[in-house]
């Protein structure tokens, strides 16, 4: 089973924090933006 990285996991992170900050007006939907962006694990 293939895993990230660090820097992968940080590059994610990262990419769904700009998300939130570009699109979320309220925390409900920043929730929404970021369980829509979950991962198989």
């Amino acid at each position: 089973m293939d895993e990230m990285t660090s820097q992968e996991l940080n590059q994610f992170l990262e990419a769904i924090a700009e998300l939130v900050e570009l699109k979320a007006t309220t925390p409900q939907e920043a929730a929404e933006i970021i369980r829509g962006k979950k991962i198989k694990a």
